[in-house]
């Protein structure tokens, strides 16, 4: 009856931790799910993820659960340890010892650690294979239950479960990997466009750095903030669809001009619409010239109906027009425009941004007073 029971445990908690990793696609969410609960099934002091370098074909530390800071640095030795890489690497076996003063492995060896500097004296190694190439080595050490023993029904569950964690977190990495590569593009895309004017070049990056600022000190979560970086980066994208001399005109601008100009949020939304599929980014974009007491455009709105991440860029925006020089004006020092974007408060920007805002360069002013 015990025995059942256990292996129904086990099953369960291996479909616990498939569905978790492969609900998200961050390998650090992924490893950090996996490491937590490879501790609490196996009644583990600590776990830690090592990954094959690709270029060098050397283990580094990916992640580890359970040591201090200190201890984390120091194990970052075991991916150079020849015992993990000829018995789990090369003979693609899970290696399990209880006890490293006694093991055979160790006898003629000196330990690449000491129980002051890594408390390691039990531990199962198995290796993570993916497409029959080996990916990397997940170690979970010192076992509190079972007489602090690691046993052969730990070994069958830590590698039934491998299988599940390496394609888990070749997925997320492959998923971060496009995710660079579409952002790297954006951002050459980006510069291809300002080139066209010689008073805006760097102003989308610039913009982007000032909201992810703000947006740090407002503590958005993730995913808002990558919805703030890409509107960010892409909130001007609409200037593609404005002629030329109407973006580099020196002197003031006609109202037909005006209008021209003010279609630059609406076109750069439909631009984006098609490539990224978040409405929050899309909003960022259409939305950074609306002004929060009202009275901006595309479509006037005010408020909290004006979209987070517009708001926020809204802000980051005016700063960077304010800080470089323009056809129809010459820069402001970081302290004049810091100043002006104040004044603004309540009809132009939201308060409690400002407040994020006011937060940010004063504890960061490095930030602050680098636009071109």
């Amino acid at each position: 009856m015990k025995s059942r029971h256990k292996k129904y445990e086990s099953t369960k908690i291996l479909l616990d931790v498939s569905r978790m990793v492969v609900s998200s696609l961050d390998p650090d969410i992924v490893s950090k799910r996996v490491l937590k609960e490879l501790i609490s099934a196996l009644g583990a002091d600590h776990a830690s993820l090592f990954l094959i370098d690709e270029d060098t074909g050397f283990l580094f530390l990916h992640d580890a659960l359970g040591f201090s800071a200190d201890e984390i640095d120091n194990i970052k030795i075991l991916g150079g340890w020849e015992v993990i890489n000829e018995e789990v690497i090369k003979k693609r076996n899970t290696l399990t010892i209880n006890d490293m003063l006694t093991s055979s492995l160790f006898k003629k060896k000196e330990l690449p650690f000491s129980h002051e500097k890594i408390p390691i004296m039990s531990f199962m190694a198995v290796p993570l294979e993916w497409e029959e190439k080996i990916v990397g080595v997940l170690i979970v050490s010192n076992r509190k239950r079972s007489g602090c023993r690691f046993t052969k029904e730990d070994e069958k569950f830590l590698s039934g479960l491998s299988n599940d964690i390496a394609i888990a977190i070749i997925n997320a990495k492959l998923h971060e990997n496009l995710k660079d590569l579409y952002f790297n593009t954006v951002k050459s895309l980006v510069k291809t466009i300002e080139a066209k004017d010689p008073y805006t070049g760097g102003h989308s990056e610039r913009v982007m750095n000032y909201a992810l600022a703000i947006g740090s000190r407002m503590r958005l979560h993730k995913e808002a903030m990558e919805n703030v970086r890409l509107s960010g980066l892409l909130h001007d994208i609409g200037k593609v669809g404005v002629k030329d001399d109407i973006l580099i005109k020196s002197s003031e601008l006609s109202e037909p001009e005006r209008e021209e100009i003010s279609k630059h949020p609406y076109i750069g939304a439909q631009i984006v619409e098609s490539i990224a599929k978040s409405r929050q980014i899309t909003r960022g974009i259409l939305e950074h010239h609306e002004r929060f007491g009202g009275g901006g455009y595309p479509s006037g709105l005010k408020g909290n109906a004006i979209s987070l991440e517009a708001r926020i860029i809204a802000i980051a925006d005016a700063y960077d027009a304010l800080t470089t020089d323009r056809p129809y004006q010459k820069s402001l020092s970081a302290e004049e425009a810091y100043n002006m974007i104040l004044k603004g408060s309540r009809s132009r920007f939201d308060p409690k941004i400002i407040k994020s805002f006011v937060a940010s360069f004063k504890k960061h002013p490095k930030i602050w007073h680098s636009s071109g």
